[in-house]
């Protein structure tokens, strides 16, 4: 019997590549939807499992934005631990995003969900490994980086990898990016928006510059956060969330302005309600790092009632301030910063200006200690910190320092440095003032004030002048002036000095009884003479003034060098006397 042969016959269906296409997009949809329904899930079961706080209706609404309002909370509500039930739910999700990852590795939503979620159980460096398999290679895969980074608190590499990311995208979208609008107040957010995108550079550089949180920190990590809240809008944006709202442009503000919550509660249903939205609970501390701008100056207040941005950095607890003085000598074409601070064991000294960290060595100063830097010869942030990472506190002096503006003709200056001159040592150099520098405006006991300060295109270092000068009390009629009869006019090869001390505080109360004559009028004191004028090189200056007679109060103290008042370059502080 012949033998039978069974033939198994296997014919190629041959799919055109638009319908192959297709295919692979349905998939692709399918692996997506799949990772929807895994995450709405997870926050849905999460919101059941919220633990319970007092009623929102206790706090006062200090910003409101949309349907949304925000208050700055007083510590006082402690964070409550999640429910093992969340904790298992969020590994569970996690293994899904992993699995749906591997089958979609080019979909951004489930690669940004699961670094996401794997940052929100505190994987952190697991977080760091996934971002960096991110394929292809393109600048969302730069930008979860940098996402993952910052959660890690290596804000050096975070600030690399946001970089890159904004490099390599379209304009448009790099424009989006790059928008602070949200971060400025409404006369600045005005003139802002005004600019086209293409010129915002400068603005937003400068915001950032200021807004650094610490000098003693590698990188600005308030730039990379606000990257990072970035990233999570546009994941929140198709995504469940745990308010249980439809997302809007009101959460995407929120989110932007004051971060993602630390946790979440739900508040006891009052008697005529029977759901409550949850509420989000921000880390704390959060501090207002961003510069509140005054023309070309700028000044900082981190514990504002009602800021439009804060951020809690996760290395700071405590935030205290410094007692430190600040000035800015010319040199050359650069400039040389010296900061004079208090004595303190808060931790290793750091001097910063603008985003680029200081020396940090220097002398010993009278009653503090000494640190210098060199800058740009213009308006610069100049902040002294001293910063303890086992106590996570950060005490700092933060200030907007300029040169002295002057008109044509008119002498090119130094600030003022102030020092103490209770010792019957000279000061004829930077090096004797800085010896003797003051660490706080603030004159607690002491009543001789000294003065430094130089003047550019003078011809000789060794033409120091040191005064001493009684001043007159406040309670005089009379303007003591004391012009050495020799001096009394400028001439082309002198410039006339002019030294005053005016009260500035009182408020209206004590003008009033001023105008009634119920209190003396104050008097602004003042000492006049002529300096001889040098051609090139550096001209140190001193003067030593007599405050005693003075009564306790704040004062301006100026110095104007030159000769009538349009060619004349005025410096000038604010002194505490107690």
């Amino acid at each position: 019997m012949p033998g039978t042969r069974w033939v198994l016959s296997v014919c190629c269906l041959i799919v055109p590549a638009t319908a192959q296409s297709q295919l692979q997009r349905g998939d692709s949809l399918r692996v997506l939807s799949e990772a929807h329904s895994a995450q709405s899930r997870f926050e849905r079961g999460r919101r059941e499992s919220l633990p319970r706080t007092g009623q929102p209706d206790s706090h006062p609404c200090e910003t409101l934005i949309g349907r949304m309002c925000h208050w700055r909370e007083d510590g006082s509500e402690k964070p409550r631990p999640e429910t093992g039930s969340i904790v298992r739910a969020r590994q569970s999700l996690i293994a899904t995003l992993a699995r749906l990852n591997a089958v979609s590795p080019g979909d951004d939503w489930i690669a940004g969900e699961r670094v996401r979620y794997m940052i929100e159980a505190g994987e952190d460096s697991a977080a760091v490994s996934v971002a960096r398999s991110c394929a292809p290679p393109r600048w969302y895969c730069k930008a979860l980086l940098g996402y993952a980074l910052h959660a890690s608190e290596r804000y050096g590499d975070a600030a690399a990898a946001f970089d890159s990311a904004l490099a390599k995208m379209p304009a448009d979208e790099r424009c989006r990016w790059n928008d602070i609008s949200l971060l400025l107040d409404d006369d600045e957010r005005a003139s802002y928006d005004a600019l086209p995108c293409g010129q915002r550079d400068s603005v937003e550089q400068r915001f950032w510059d200021l807004a650094k949180p610490s000098f003693a920190v590698l990188g600005n990590d308030r730039r990379t956060e606000h990257f990072s809240r970035l990233l999570l809008a546009d994941l929140s944006e198709t995504a469940e969330n745990a308010y249980g709202l439809p997302w809007g442009d009101d959460l995407r503000e929120m989110l932007i302005r004051y971060g993602e919550p630390l946790w979440y509660s739900v508040a006891w249903p009052g008697p005529y309600t029977t759901f409550q939205t949850p509420i989000g609970h921000d880390r704390l501390p959060s501090f207002h790092f961003a510069a509140e701008m005054e023309g070309d100056s700028a000044h900082w207040d981190a514990y504002a009632p009602v800021a439009r941005e804060l951020y809690a950095p996760p290395y700071i607890d405590t935030l205290a301030p410094l007692d430190a003085q600040f000035a800015m000598m010319k040199r050359g074409d650069s400039a040389l910063v010296v900061a004079v601070y208090s004595d303190t064991t808060l931790g290793s000294a750091v001097l910063g200006v603008s985003g680029t960290p200081g020396d940090t060595s220097g002398a010993g100063a009278h009653h503090g200690h000494v640190r210098r830097a060199h800058s740009r010869w213009k308006g610069e942030m100049v902040a002294m910190e001293a910063f303890d990472p086992v106590r996570l506190s950060d005490a700092r002096a933060r200030v907007w320092l300029a040169p002295p503006h002057h008109a044509t003709g008119a002498p090119d200056l130094s600030t003022l440095l102030l020092f103490t001159a209770d010792s019957s040592a000279t000061v004829e150099t930077l090096d004797d003032a800085l010896a003797h520098a003051l660490t706080s405006t603030d004159l607690r006991g002491t009543r001789r004030l000294g003065l430094y300060w130089e003047v550019y295109g003078a011809e000789a270092p060794d033409s120091a002048s040191d005064r001493s000068v009684p001043a007159m009390g406040a309670d005089s009629d009379s303007v003591a002036v004391a012009t050495p009869d020799s001096l009394s006019a400028a001439t082309p090869d002198s410039s006339s000095v002019l030294v005053t001390v005016t009260r500035i505080d009182g408020g209206a109360m004590r003008w009033l009884g001023q105008a009634l004559h119920i209190t003396g009028r104050d008097s602004p004191l003042a000492v006049r003479w002529q300096d001889t004028n040098g051609k090139s090189g550096i001209a140190s200056h001193s003067v030593v003034l007599d405050l005693a007679r003075l009564p306790e109060g704040t004062y301006r103290v100026s110095v104007a060098v030159g000769g009538d008042d349009a060619h004349q370059t005025r410096i000038s502080r604010e002194i505490r006397l107690r």
